[in-house]
C-alpha cells in the first residue's frame, strides 16, 4: 500500500522529533500506539492490539482522523511513523512524538480491543510512563485563535461592523443562521489580526466509535457570539467532555 510522499508533519512536532535523540525529550515506546495532537503540546495516546497487521494499523489510524479531524500519528516502532492530517496527507517519518503532555482514555478507537495479557501490561506501562511527565495544569489552547496578521488590503475592507453590529465579513450560513467567514477580530486584544469564523454546519470533529459530535462546535476553530459581538475560541480538548451513549459506544 502506497504513502504519498509528502511533507504534512504538524510544525510543533516536527521541530519536537528533529531534536529529540539530542535533547532527552519523552517518547513512549509501547509501541503500537496512536497519538492525536488535540491541541499544541498536548497529546492523546491509543494503544493499540500489538498482533494486528501492518493495513490493519494503518486503516484504524486512517478511521481515526477521519471522524476526529486532527493530526494523528500511527507509531509503529523506535523509527518508525505515519504521520496523517485531516486534508489526506500521509507522511512516512523515523522520528515519533516526542515532549509535550500525554493523556489516554478521552479518544474512544474506532472499536474496543480485546485485552490480551500483552496489551494489559502496556497499559500499565502507559499508566507508569504517564505517572511520572509533566501535568497540564493550565491549558489555553492556540492563544492566538489560528488568526494572523490582516494585509492593508484586507484592512480596508473588513474594518468596522455591519448595521446589525456584525464584523464585515461575516455572512449568515444559509442552512443553521449562524455567521461564517473571515473578518477582523473585534477585540482589543487582537485588534489587526484576521480570523475564520465557522458556525455549526462547520463542525467535522466526530467520534471514531459512535460518530457522534465530539463537542458543540468545531474543535480548534473560532465562532461569533452576537450576544456580546466577540468572536471565541474553541480549543480541542473540549472534545473531552464527549461520551458515547451506551449502545452507540458498545
Amino acid at each position: 500500500m502506497a504513502v504519498p510522499e509528502s511533507n504534512h508533519i504538524y510544525p510543533e512536532l516536527a521541530s519536537q522529533t528533529a531534536s529529540s535523540r539530542s535533547t532527552g525529550l519523552r517518547t513512549f515506546d509501547g509501541y503500537p500506539y496512536l497519538i492525536t495532537r488535540v491541541v499544541p503540546t498536548l497529546y492523546h495516546l491509543i494503544l493499540l492490539p500489538a498482533e494486528a497487521t501492518p493495513d490493519t494499523l494503518r486503516g484504524l489510524a486512517r478511521s481515526q482522523v477521519r471522524a476526529n479531524r486532527l493530526p494523528t500519528c500511527l507509531v509503529l516502532g523506535n523509527d518508525l511513523c505515519l504521520y496523517l492530517i485531516p486534508e489526506g496527507g500521509e507522511t512516512i517519518s523515523p522520528d515519533i512524538p516526542s515532549g509535550g503532555v500525554f493523556v489516554t482514555d478521552r479518544l474512544p478507537p474506532p472499536q474496543p480491543f480485546q485485552l490480551s495479557a500483552e496489551l494489559a501490561a502496556r497499559r500499565q506501562w502507559l499508566q507508569a510512563f504517564l505517572a511520572t511527565g509533566p501535568r497540564p495544569g493550565f491549558l489555553c489552547g492556540d492563544l492566538a485563535k489560528g488568526g494572523r496578521p490582516a494585509t492593508p488590503d484586507e484592512q480596508g475592507r473588513l474594518n468596522g461592523r455591519n448595521p446589525q453590529g456584525v464584523p464585515n465579513g461575516l455572512e449568515r450560513c444559509l442552512v443553521c443562521g449562524e455567521w461564517q467567514g473571515e473578518c477582523l477580530d473585534p477585540g482589543e486584544q487582537f485588534a489587526g489580526q484576521l480570523m475564520r469564523v465557522h458556525c455549526r454546519c462547520a463542525n467535522w470533529n466526530r467520534c471514531a466509535r459512535c460518530g457522534g459530535p465530539l463537542y458543540t462546535r468545531r474543535l480548534n476553530a473560532n465562532y461569533f457570539d452576537p450576544a456580546d459581538g466577540q468572536i471565541w475560541h474553541v480549543p480541542g480538548f473540549c472534545a473531552f467532555s464527549h461520551a458515547c451513549s451506551p449502545k452507540e459506544g458498545a
